[in-house]
């Protein structure tokens, strides 16, 4: 099932350039928005850079992705600040990296 599950995000995946530790990597990743209806992802939230949207971005991408505690996604020209990155085990395997992430990242403009 490893094997399988590597395969597919190697052969399916969107390319992604993956931050941490201020040193960059390309990776491929399944990017897909979150279209949950609940209270958070409606609500806006007023930064002091201004309106941040809320919306959260789900990705699955190679298990060892969560142990190097990644930051930041970029996908095209977008940057994602990842929340949070958990390998999923299946009988004590290593199968691939669940996190969310949020818009905004290293490419934004106040943080360069």
């Amino acid at each position: 099932m490893k094997d399988l599950i590597k395969k597919l995000i190697k052969d399916y995946g969107s390319d992604a350039i993956v931050t941490y530790n201020g040193v960059a990597y390309s990776s491929k990743v399944f990017f897909q928005l979150v279209t949950s209806k609940s209270w958070q992802n409606m609500e806006r939230m007023v930064d002091t850079g201004g309106i941040i949207p809320r919306g959260q971005y789900l990705f699955i991408a190679l298990p060892d992705l969560a142990a190097k505690h990644p930051e930041c996604l970029i996908i095209g020209e977008k940057a994602y600040t990842v929340r949070r990155a958990d390998t999923i085990l299946y009988r004590n395997e290593q199968l691939f990296t669940w996190g969310l992430c949020v818009e905004g990242g290293d490419m934004d403009p106040w943080l360069t």
